[in-house]
């Protein structure tokens, strides 16, 4: 979609995508490819090549390739030198942020000095464009919005134009739930693409990232499995579709279509002679299985994915320290979740000489926080309380960094990131001191913190507030208190066994043993097929057989 090539998006496990320094008639020349779907917009060529080119960019910008849609429409604009289109699409796939300001204005001049003599359709596409070239995605968003919305107007049966709409629109959700100012208007727009145009993949890949944030992702589950069937070599496509179906609960569906990402991206790279640092899919497909496994309570096949992710890292990007930093979160936040404290904090990274602070302090941090952890397991809780402050240091050493370029890890970003993690340790910790007036207020302190955190930002690797601050209100006897927490983590995670069990030790808390039974079920449903000998499945089965099924019929017939 239009609005994540604009706008600066989680940082990604390789940073650079291929060829982003190369001027855009010096790209590799691209092949025709079968199996990226059937979006089309005629242009003003007598060249067929470059009409088939041309589309072949115009998919691939509606599904998230960005390296492959900027090549495709290059690849048109030498086709044909005076195809305007081919430039305007080559504006439209340059990336977020300054550093491609200049490269965008030049491309949409390019196509303005070009668009004498082509259709009306045209040329409001290109003026449109120039809006957000000349003045930046959000000074240029009023421009560019009328502009669509005037060429809609006068060509209402474009559905290319309003699904670019609809993608530039894309403006997600707030912190509390409500949508951005443009996402009503998106998802509107979209909808009724769906109901017109049921078989373009551009409008099903726009309904899915849409809807995965919002709280009714399930309405987008469809056009997830339709996007395996309609573009089962884009790998963007089923990143997008992968994560929505782990959202949403469908955990073995998401693990299959995220593998097929990454084989699909690995099969992509050898073909075109890439080296394995241009594999966004992947890094991020990888990151997605570990979670997927995770909570399917899968920690072996878990510890596989990650391991692969790390020696992929170590592989291509030697002396990149993002990627290094993300591979071990990605290891470390595994065995923060099966209460592995050890191995956590023990895990070894090098950084390469020359790292930045920013990743210097996320690592630290990792490490840190996972100390912290296993000090409080084993009831030293003066260690502990050093662990926070150490947290609390290591936040506030980035306050004089320079901000990201948008390429690099934000030094801001990290620093919420650590301080939300010294924040959550610090709640927890009061709570095992018996003070909890003062482990709510700062729990509660740590679940705004969370909301503040950029998208564009670091994932947390710290344990979500929530589920600590419920089970802080367990140990304060105040379970009642603590369901309504744990009921929005099972909203938001059906799918994560993990997520149930907290539930289901709630209800038991509050005597609801009905409710806690049914919670339970579900709970050991996602982990039918986990690691038996794990503390945590083991816990689940003991916790069902004392604490549940004991408890009286109605509440053992019910967890059958």
């Amino acid at each position: 979609m239009l609005a994540r090539y604009l706008r600066a998006e989680e940082p990604a496990l390789f940073p650079i995508s291929p060829w982003d320094e190369l001027p855009d008639l010096e790209l590799p020349a691209p092949r025709l490819r079968e199996g990226l779907g059937r979006a089309h917009l005629p242009v003003s060529t007598r060249e067929p090549l470059a009409q088939a080119f041309f589309d072949q960019g115009l998919r691939l910008l509606h599904l998230g390739w960005r390296s492959e849609s900027r090549r495709a429409f290059a690849e048109a604009a030498r086709r044909d030198p005076e195809l305007a289109m081919a430039w305007w699409g080559l504006a439209l796939t340059r990336g977020a942020g300054a550093r491609c300001a200049t490269a965008r204005a030049e491309a949409i001049h390019r196509a303005l000095a070009l668009s004498e003599g082509v259709t009306d359709a045209e040329q409001r596409y290109i003026v449109a464009a120039t809006f957000l070239a000349d003045k930046g995605p959000a000074n240029g968003r009023h421009g560019f919005v009328r502009e669509m919305e005037g060429l809609i107007d006068r060509f209402p049966e474009d559905a290319e134009a309003r699904l670019l709409l609809a993608g530039f629109l894309a403006d997600g959700y707030e912190p509390d739930g409500r949508p951005g100012p443009g996402q009503p208007y998106a998802q509107a727009l979209v909808r009724e693409l769906l109901r017109t145009h049921p078989h373009h993949e551009g409008v099903h890949h726009a309904w899915v990232q849409l809807m995965e944030e919002s709280a009714r992702p399930g309405e987008a589950v469809e056009s997830a499995r339709r996007l395996r069937l309609l573009v089962p070599q884009v790998g963007t496509a089923l990143l997008s579709a992968g994560r929505l179906l782990l959202r949403t609960g469908h955990t073995h569906d998401a693990r299959e279509t995220l593998e097929t990402a990454v084989a699909v991206e690995d099969a992509w790279l050898q073909q075109e002679g890439i080296p394995g640092a241009g594999a966004s899919v992947a890094g991020q497909a990888l990151r997605l299985l570990v979670q997927a496994c995770a909570d399917e309570g899968r920690y072996g096949e878990a510890q596989g994915w990650a391991r692969r992710l790390r020696a992929r890292v170590e592989d291509v990007t030697p002396r990149l320290g993002q990627s290094l930093v993300f591979a071990a979160g990605a290891l470390s936040g595994l065995h923060l979740r099966f209460g592995f404290w050890r191995a956590a904090a023990e895990l070894r990274v090098e950084l390469p000489e020359g790292s930045r602070p920013a990743e210097q302090v996320l690592l630290r941090g990792m490490e840190t926080y996972a100390r912290g952890l296993r000090a409080l397991e084993m009831g030293k809780l003066t260690e502990a309380e050093r662990t926070c402050e150490a947290l609390d240091a290591l936040s506030l050493s980035l306050a004089e960094e320079r901000k990201g370029d948008g390429r690099l890890l934000c030094p801001r970003d990290v620093a919420r990131v650590v301080e939300l993690a010294g924040c959550e340790l610090r709640g927890a910790l009061e709570s095992r001191q018996g003070d909890p007036a003062r482990a709510e207020a700062t729990l509660i302190r740590a679940m705004r913190l969370e909301r503040r955190l950029r998208g564009a930002g670091p994932t947390p690797f710290s344990r979500q507030a929530r589920e600590t601050l419920a089970r802080a209100r367990i140990r304060a006897g105040r379970a009642d208190k603590a369901i309504d927490l744990a009921e929005s983590l099972v909203k938001e995670r059906p799918g994560s066994g993990h997520a149930w069990l907290l539930l289901s030790e709630v209800h038991v808390a509050r005597g609801a043993r009905d409710a806690a039974a049914r919670a339970l079920a579900s709970c050991l449903e996602c982990w039918r097929g986990a690691d038996a000998h794990l503390s945590e499945i083991q816990r689940a089965r003991l916790f069902r057989l004392e604490r549940v099924e004991l408890g009286g019929g109605e509440a053992a017939n019910a967890s059958c």
